[in-house]
Formats: structure tokens, sequence, C-alpha cells
């Protein structure tokens, strides 16, 4: 039986005048200093900043260790597209991604067939590293690249041992590998949950994170230095707001939770992301709130010492290097897929805690940001996490023999990859290229043919917008129509009901935010998403009393929404350009609109007054360039 988490690591070292012998068949000479390679991949910053800690570490105790980017080991750049295509889900179509990251949970035997197509791809460009490495190690803190690792030891193509280092608390099935000879993990929940799935040794090793968060470390700043340096006072609550180094999530409806009540102070790290930046400063600006936003930094511990509280989104690396600080965790709107796995095994181990909604994060943070018996017990148990040196565990990884792949084996997983490619053909075609055809015109509604100098307007209004009398007027006077969804029109149908007293067409804006029995916000798939979208018409008409004959969602098209409102003869609309009320970076002029033109005001995430200033700004543009705003319904 295989050692599930060991307390006690026990230092292996080569005996004198042995000699180790690589994959390559060349036997390099003993000695006490190792090589390392280490694999991990520029998805984000949590594998990069756990991969040169490990590096950093070895190489403080005398190794060699070599940081590679896995994303370069595959032909015709598909690593950079691979990372493209992660970041654009991520942002644009989080759904797709959740749906295709769920996937893999209900086929887990479907998961060496990913291993087999990325070792075809990427093996002998991680071959040739290590052998120009002459590793005596290889150590994996990127998913793919431990499926790359794990097959080649399976197949007997390398002879080294080889170390996976799971980053993330909740453990995706293909986070792991049968033929991988150990296992580290952040905590003992994913080493259990690795070790449960390969049956090979898992060690709850902890978080590879700086020692310059430590906060007994000498010549950190204290509370009182790092607050004068961001501007806090002594009596401000301040709380850290993040969104990882792409800047991804909603952070604009967190710091709105954070913030909204005045109680707190956000300081708000975008990331890399300088428009997101430049959006949260102004909404921070126009809603009067005390805060601090900055973009990309290095000096993370300073930030962390003088705050109360984080409140994080994806359970990543900055969760770990708060705890690491003695910070306590709360995690609020997590992102889709491994966001959400993360964030809730790390509440459920107790190590942080989890916010369903802007009233439950109210909650967590009065709990947190003061001292008391609940802020001491989380600390202690995110404290806990740090229990072993995942560096030194990972030159002691012992060469255990992983069973081999046999032909019977390898003809079902070539049969189960043609399988899985025609799928994700047939996937990618239904969502992507059916969205990607639909916003170049194909199987969506158009102008007229003798449709005059018009530009068709529809105006996405939330709650609080449908409340003022001078947004709606300017709709109605402009001839636009309001783009409503289910919940909203539900939550105020008085206010539905004078819209169309005063003349304005409604178009269908689909079914809305949906919130399960725990608070938790729904994501369904896409085909659920299209038929309660369609659906969400019916609602509409009989609050309005008037047909309602467009569908216009604000978002991509897929297969699936083109079947049902086909089957509702409802026409379905996609804008020619997107106006977002607040967006410091658009320009809005008669060059901006042009004849016959689809044109999509969104108001969501704004204030009335920002609702009111665009509306005025396209009116007179519009005016300028000669055109007259028509409704929706005209579209054919």
């Amino acid at each position: 039986m295989h050692t599930l988490v060991w307390h006690v690591v026990r230092r292996r070292q080569l005996p004198d005048g042995a000699g180790r012998t690589g994959d390559d068949g060349v036997e390099g000479p003993a000695r006490h200093s190792r090589r390392v390679l280490i694999l991990s991949a520029s998805m984000g910053a949590g594998h990069d900043g756990a991969a040169r800690e490990l590096a950093a570490r070895l190489e403080a105790a005398g190794h060699d260790a070599e940081v590679r980017d896995f994303l370069d080991s595959g032909p015709l750049r598909v690593g950079t597209a691979l990372k493209s295509g992660y970041q654009f889900e991520l942002r644009h179509v989080p759904s797709a991604y959740d749906a295709t990251y769920r996937f893999w949970h209900r086929v887990p035997w479907l998961c060496p067939v990913v291993a087999w197509l990325v070792c075809v791809l990427t093996r002998r460009r991680v071959l040739r590293w290590i052998r120009e490495r002459r590793a005596d190690v290889v150590v994996s803190t990127y998913p793919l690249a431990t499926l790359c690792l794990g097959r080649l030891r399976q197949l007997g193509r390398l002879q080294l041992p080889a170390v996976n280092f799971i980053t993330d608390f909740g453990v995706h099935p293909l986070w792991v590998h049968r033929g991988i000879d150990l296992n580290l993990a952040v905590h003992e929940g994913p080493a259990m949950m690795a070790h449960h799935r390969t049956g090979r040794p898992a060690v709850a090793c902890g978080p590879a994170v700086g020692d310059r968060f430590d906060p007994s470390r000498p010549g950190r700043p204290t509370r009182a230095e790092a607050r004068s340096w961001l501007g806090l006072g002594d009596a401000d609550r301040a709380v850290l707001v993040v969104a990882g180094s792409w800047g991804v999530g909603d952070i604009e409806d967190t710091i709105r939770a954070v913030a909204g009540g005045g109680r707190y102070v956000p300081v708000v790290v975008c990331g890399r992301d300088e428009k997101l930046q430049r959006r949260v400063a102004d909404l921070a600006s126009r809603s009067g709130w005390k805060a601090v936003v900055l973009g990309w930094t290095d000096r993370m511990p300073d930030l962390m010492a003088a705050v109360d509280a984080l409140v994080e989104n994806a359970g990543g690396l900055t969760s770990f290097e708060a705890m690491r600080a003695g910070l306590p965790v709360v995690s609020f709107n997590p992102i889709a897929g491994h966001g959400r796995d993360n964030t809730a095994a790390m509440a459920a181990a107790g190590v942080s805690m989890l916010a369903a909604d802007p009233a439950s994060l109210a909650a967590a943070l009065e709990r947190v940001t003061v001292a008391g018996a609940g802020r001491d017990a989380q600390i202690a148990a995110a404290s806990a996490m740090f229990r072993a040196d995942a560096a030194v565990l990972a030159l002691d990884a012992p060469a255990v023999a992983p069973p081999t792949a046999h032909a019977a084996a390898r003809l079902v997983t070539r049969v189960a990859v043609a399988t899985a490619g025609l799928a994700a053909i047939v996937w990618t075609g239904l969502t992507a290229g059916v969205g990607a055809a639909a916003a170049a015109g194909a199987g969506v509604a158009h102008p007229q043919a003798s449709a005059g100098p018009v530009a068709y307007v529809g105006v996405r209004l939330s709650a609080g917008e449908l409340f003022d009398p001078a947004i709606v007027g300017t709709v109605a006077r402009m001839h636009a129509s309001v783009v409503v969804d289910q919940t909203t029109a539900q939550a105020d149908p008085a206010a539905i009901r004078t819209l169309v007293a005063d003349g304005v067409s409604v178009a269908d804006g689909g079914a809305g935010a949906r919130y399960d029995a725990q608070g938790n916000l729904e994501r369904p798939a896409p085909w659920s998403r299209a038929h309660g979208d369609v659906a969400a018409r019916t609602a509409l008409q009989q609050l309005t009393g008037q047909p309602v004959t467009v569908f216009a969602p604000g978002r991509r098209i897929t297969a699936f929404d083109l079947y049902d409102c086909r089957g509702a003869h409802l026409s379905v609309v996609v804008p020619d350009s997107v106006l977002r009320a607040g967006d410091v970076d658009q320009a809005v002029t008669p060059q901006s609109f042009k004849a016959r033109g689809i044109y999509y005001l969104s108001g969501l995430d704004a204030t009335p007054a920002g609702m009111a200033s665009l509306l005025a700004q396209v009116n007179g543009a519009l005016q300028q360039s000669g055109l007259q705003a028509a409704p929706l319904a005209e579209l054919r």
C-alpha cells in the first residue's frame, strides 16, 4: 500500500560513486547537488508563482533548477492558442468554460484520451528539455504537463521520478495521472483526492509561498507604514480585493458589495487589465467611495500588511499568500470552473469563508476584520497548511514503477481520442462557430432593404434605470427599444407597463440572473439557458400586453439559441456595436453610427446618471449624422 500523507520526510541521498541514468541512457556523475526541471505554464500567475518559488528554494539549497513554460512544448504555437482561448472564455463566455470543466468530471474515463493527445503533441520537446538539463527529477505545476509526464512514465520513455505539484484546492480529473511518482498538494483534502484517483503517493505539504509574505520577516513594513503608503486612516477597515493577474471576474459587483455600505475601504488590485483599473477607479469616483485602485504590483506583502481581510474569486496564489501573511480570506463571486471548486473546497476546509451574496459577504467581513475567535480560528487553520517544504519533498520523490499501458488499452485510447475529437469539433461548431457566424449575419435579423436613414437601437436598462423618468422619456422620444430580462421585469411590472403606455417597444433580454436555494448564481448549460431565455418572451408578453418579437441577449449566440428562437418565431438580434454606460474608453461621435446599423446600449453596472449621459450622447450623434433611431422590432 502507498503512503497517502507523509508527516515525516526522510532525505534520500545518492551513495558516493553512484550515478543516475536519464531517459537518454547517459549516466551522469554522482553529486549531492541535483538538477531539477520544473514545467509550468503562463496561464495566469498561479502555476508560474509556485514554479518560481520551488526553483528559488532549490537553488538556495545548492541545487540546479530551471523553469520551462509547458505551453512552448507543442507545435505550431498551439500553446499560445490554448492560452488565448482560455483567457477569452474566462472573460467573455465563462459558461462555456464551466461546461467544459464540468464535462471531465462526468466522463473521467476519457481523461486518458487527453493525456495521449497532449503527450503526442509535446513529448519530443519535453524529452529534449530533460536531456539538455540532464535532470534528476522533473516537477510539474500545470495539469497538462502532469499528463505528459505521467504518460511518458507509463510508457517507459521517462526513467526519472516525476512529481506533480497540485496548486489548486479542487482536484480536477485532468490534474492527476497514474504514471506520476509523487503528488504534492496544498492541503490534505486535495492530497486524499489525488491518491484516491491514482492510487499513487500523495503528500499534503502546503502551498509554495515565498518568505517575503511571512509576517515575522525582518524588514517587512509595519501596519502603520503600509497604511500611510496607501493613504488609509487608523480607523479604516481596509479590504484587499484581487482579480488575479488577468483581472477576471465580476470585480465591479464585488466592489459595490464591499464599499456600498460605507463600512469598508476597498483596496483593489486589477492585475494587468488597465481597462478594468480605469473602470473601477471611475466607479469609485462616481459613487463617492473611498478606495485605493492599483494595477499590477509587486508590493503585495505591503498591501497585506495594511489591510484587514482579502476578498478574492478563484482560490489561487494570492489566497495562499494571504494565508501565509496571516490575513483572513473571503471568497465572493467565484469565477467559473476551477474558481468555484477551489473556493468551495477552501471554505469546507475552514481556511477561508465563501459568501454567496452581498449580505453574506458583509457578515463574513464583519467576522474576520475584527479580532475574535472566528478570525483567529480561520487564520490558525490556514497557517497549519504550511507544514513541509515542497522542494525537499520533490527531491526525495521515490521512483515507483507505474503500471504500463498495454496494447489493448492503447487501441481503446486511440478510438476514444477520435470520438472525443469529433465531439469537440461538433461542440465548437454549435457554440463558438455559430456565434462567429451569427456575428457575421448568418441566421439573425437584418434591416429591411427599404429602410431609410435609420439606426436600430436597443437600450438595456437596469431596475434602477427603469425608475428614472428622464431615461425612460429619452428612450421613448428616440423611438428605441428597451431590452429587458424576465427577472428585472417581474421585479417591477408597473415600470414595464409604463414603458408600453409611453409607446416604447420591448425586446426580450433573456431570463436574467437566477439563484439557487443557497443563493449561488445559477450557470445553466447552453441549451438550458437558450430555452429559458426564449421562454422569457411569454412572461414579457403577459406583462406588457403586446407581442414581443425580438430576442436581444447581449451575449454570443449559440446554435441552441437559433433553434429555440426559430421554433418560437422570435427574431435574433446581434448588434454591430455595443456601447456601455460609464465606459471611459469609448468616444460617441457621429462617425460611430451608420445607416441601417444595429446598436446596443447597455446600462447594466452603471448609474442612472451614467446611462442618461450615454443616451444624450447617442441621441446627439444620431442627429448630427442625419439618422433617426428605430426600434429593434422593425428588423426582419
